[in-house]
């Protein structure tokens, strides 16, 4: 009997370790499935998160070690959302929310090429923290993965510069 508890603990023992524990996925930063580097992936929060409902998102743009222009975001051909540049705004923070807005000269949605792009009044300053605030933004009425790429033109050199990716999973 002995031998046969032992033998039975044991077992129960590797399964525990072999076996994968329930944990749940990191729900800002998503993750990149093919060719990307975790570098690559940037934060986010949402709002509500669940696809048909309007949202707001906090979209994370790293600090730059150059003067930013503005901020260009293009999404997949499957969102099917919608998005409203009127309220639209940059925000110094290194929080998803709070913060102080930025003045912006211009918040452009093309449907066609799928991009949004954001110019603030003025270039915002090498070493700043930022988020992008879409709010009443429309969400696809089905969930799933959607990569948003983020851009940044820069105020010397007007070159796009890629910054990463918000890999957005909406329930």
């Amino acid at each position: 009997m002995i031998k046969k508890l032992s033998i039975v603990s044991c077992l129960a023992v590797a399964c525990a370790v072999v076996s994968p524990s329930i944990v749940k996925a990191q729900g800002n930063a998503g993750f990149i499935l093919f060719g990307g580097i975790r570098d690559n992936a940037l934060d986010y929060c949402l709002d509500s998160g669940s696809s048909g409902r309007n949202d707001r998102y906090y979209l994370e743009v790293k600090p730059q070690i150059f003067k930013v222009a503005e901020v260009i975001i293009t999404y997949p051909d499957h969102f099917n959302g919608s998005f409203d540049t009127s309220d639209m705004k940059l925000r110094v923070t290194g929080q998803c929310r709070g913060g102080k807005d930025l003045e912006i000269e211009s918040a452009t949605w093309d449907k066609e090429t799928r991009r949004i792009t954001i110019i603030p009044k003025e270039a915002i300053p090498a070493k700043t923290a930022l988020r992008v605030v879409m709010s009443n933004v429309r969400n696809p009425d089905y969930s799933g993965f959607y990569q948003f790429d983020g851009r940044v033109l820069r105020a010397d050199v007007p070159v796009p510069v890629y910054i990463g990716s918000w890999v957005i999973t909406l329930d």
